[in-house]
């Protein structure tokens, strides 16, 4: 049957291990869901949304019981794909990504290049050996956003083609290229985040139609942009995620982020495009 949203975004933790340039800046303190607030918010979303993203801010290695997570995300059954910036892809060990539930690991290199030479080609390494030696059913996707002419853009993209395209020709697949089985580089411009006076103004956005997103304290928000709750619509603490996805409030942000109605400024200038799938 098919479900009433595409992808459900939940954030394990708002902590990260790196304080990129690109990314935003939180007034939230730093938190980590408990596992069984976690159990509860995901068995709600997996029967709405057909893939679970662990994914809003912050890194999920951050969280110390990620593997718990993950197996309680086999045990409900869902999709999941896990959003990192793969510095501490090695930090729980490789049987990690052997976790049935775990369909795809999206891995941001972008956030790499803020780190000196010497470890951003370390890690680079790293990130590509997982990728020759992942489980044959994981999906690898790298993604990388920037200017194509950036310099770290180029060479990265020239590092991962000379270590998983094999030297040949890569077949290109949407917004990228398909390097090798179950091996993927998509590419994307930096945007800007919501709430700010930069970026180009929208005609509408997918939010609550596509996907929604729930904060690491349990607050359900239209999407992963809406980094610290400004357009919270409740929390799954105190009311089923259905019943808070189906309120009035909601489906009147719905319409206004669909640019039915007139755009709530906190989106308008927001960069992000949503995806089709």
């Amino acid at each position: 049957m098919k479900k009433a949203f595409r992808r459900a975004f939940i954030e394990i933790t708002n902590s990260c291990n790196l304080a990129c340039g690109f990314c935003a800046v939180s007034s939230r303190p730093k938190t980590f869901m408990p596992v069984r607030l976690f159990e509860r918010a995901a068995a709600q979303a997996g029967e709405l949304a057909a893939v679970v993203f662990l994914h809003v801010l912050g890194d999920p290695f951050m969280h110390p019981q990620l593997p718990e997570i993950l197996g309680a995300c086999s045990r409900l059954g869902l999709k999941v794909n896990l959003v990192t910036n793969g510095v501490l892809l090695g930090k729980f060990g490789p049987d990690i990504f052997r976790d049935k539930c775990l369909g795809q690991v999206s891995i941001s290199l972008q956030a790499l290049g803020g780190l000196p030479p010497a470890l951003r080609g370390e890690t680079l390494r790293r990130l590509t050996d997982f990728a020759l030696n992942k489980p044959p059913d994981l999906i690898v996707s790298f993604r990388l956003r920037g200017a194509a002419g950036d310099a770290f853009v180029k060479e990265t993209k020239a590092d991962l083609l000379g270590a998983l395209a094999g030297g040949g020709m890569p077949e290109r697949v949407r917004d990228g290229l398909k390097l090798r089985k179950g091996v993927y580089l998509n590419f994307g411009s930096i945007f800007d985040w919501p709430g700010g006076p930069a970026g180009k103004a929208k005609k509408g956005c997918l939010g609550l139609r596509h996907h929604f997103s729930i904060l690491s304290d349990g607050r359900v928000v239209p999407c992963c942009a809406d980094f610290d709750g400004t357009l919270a619509l409740g929390n799954v603490n105190e009311r089923p995620l259905a019943d808070i996805l189906g309120s009035p409030e909601a489906l009147a942000l719905r319409d206004s982020i669909a640019g039915k109605t007139p755009m709530p400024s906190y989106c308008a200038s927001c960069g992000f495009t949503a995806p089709d799938s």
